[in-house]
């Protein structure tokens, strides 16, 4: 280890996220070996960090881990980002000098966390980059800071470890999804988000009902569709499932392209309530096809005598919804599903967080004829 880089950690895609993710303040820098300036930073890096051991001091070589740069859309070395508790609370581009440096450090230092957290619930302030007067111990972000922001909402912050990055065990359905496979994951998120958005569409008191009757088709179902009548956490989750960060990892997932807006609501079914078959293909502009369809199931303790299940007609599979349950399926003529009926006595909520990626209309896919079954860690993968 050099001067200019003792105590700095060196991060790559094995290990980003298990280095920053729960660190209370980690500070990266993006740089590459080729760029005079970013070997002029170094050992300015490197004394920060002697000078503040608490803090994590890392860098990425943009060269070779061009993974890690696109998730952040890294687009001028050296990118210095600072994180605490996993929110990016700065992002600032080009050399910066001694004093310029902790000065920044000093501001995200000074950072009241707890509000910070309200304002990224809220969608509102220096964490996610949204306008906002500036605070006294706010830090300035004068370099891309809303790419920065967008990156940090990504779905793939939120989801398990073990289905993050582009080497996750998600990589593996990619076949099986371009086949028109229904991907369905099992405790796909970090517990907290999960509890999180539970809460949100629990205490919600905005659902509106919506039916509908065409020619062999009906559905009967409440939604929050409107995003102005959202609760505050969900229109922070509406951000991350919009986020181009995520339309990238929709785009990877999937194999086709989800660059269009994301479509984004929440669905509750009451008794009574159901949805016959349909295969979520729907008018839309050009570039705005439905690509890649989801459903994240936040039902708690749901019994599947209440109904409410979603049946994979390809397979004839019923899938009763379960708490934490991600469904992912590309949109086709052969991705029939239906919602069954909600029983009377269905004592639970049926709720769920559903969508769609939307792009330029895709291709069919080959036919998958391999395993149906996923290792992934503490979650599980099963394709139908």
């Amino acid at each position: 280890m050099s001067k200019d880089t003792a105590g700095v950690v060196e991060l790559t895609e094995h290990n980003f996220a298990s280095a920053i993710d729960g660190h209370p303040f980690a500070v990266v820098d993006f740089w590459a070996p080729s760029s005079a300036p970013c070997r002029a930073f170094a050992p300015l890096f490197a004394a920060a960090a002697a000078r503040n051991p608490d803090v994590l001091f890392a860098r990425v070589n943009t060269e070779d881990q061009k993974a890690i740069g696109a998730q952040f859309n890294i687009r001028s070395i050296p990118t210095l980002i600072i994180f605490r508790s996993n929110i990016i609370v700065c992002a600032k581009g080009g050399v910066l000098q001694a004093g310029a440096l902790e000065d920044a450090l000093r501001a995200a230092r000074a950072l009241d966390m707890e509000q910070v957290g309200r304002k990224v619930i809220s969608v509102d302030g220096v964490a996610l980059g949204a306008p906002a007067a500036p605070a006294p111990t706010a830090p300035t972000t004068d370099v891309d800071t809303q790419a920065a922001a967008d990156a940090a909402l990504s779905i793939e912050t939120y989801l398990r470890p073990s289905l993050r990055g582009p080497r996750s065990a998600l990589t593996d359905a990619l076949p099986r999804m371009t086949a028109g496979g229904l991907i369905v994951i099992r405790d796909a998120f970090e517990p907290d988000f999960a509890e999180r958005m539970h809460r949100s569409l629990d205490g919600c008191t905005t659902w509106r009902p919506y039916e509908g009757y065409e020619e062999d088709f009906s559905y009967h179902h409440h939604n929050l569709y409107i995003p102005e009548e959202y609760p505050p956490d969900l229109a922070w989750c509406s951000k991350v499932f919009s986020s181009s960060s995520t339309k990238a990892w929709a785009t990877r997932l999937s194999g086709r392209s989800c660059s269009g807006p994301a479509q984004f609501s929440a669905s509750w079914y009451l008794p009574g309530d159901y949805s016959l078959p349909h295969n979520d293909i729907a008018e839309s502009d050009e570039n705005s096809r439905r690509q890649l369809a989801y459903v994240w199931h936040l039902a708690k303790d749901w019994r599947s005598e209440w109904g409410g299940a979603l049946f994979w007609c390809a397979r004839a599979y019923y899938l009763p919804p379960v708490f934490n349950t991600l469904l992912l399926f590309n949109v086709g003529p052969s991705s029939n599903h239906f919602v069954t009926h909600i029983s009377p006595y269905a004592q639970g909520k049926r709720l769920a967080i559903n969508g769609w990626w939307t792009g330029p209309a895709a291709a069919a896919g080959a036919v998958w004829k391999g395993p149906d079954r996923i290792s992934a860690g503490n979650a599980a993968i099963e394709i139908y």
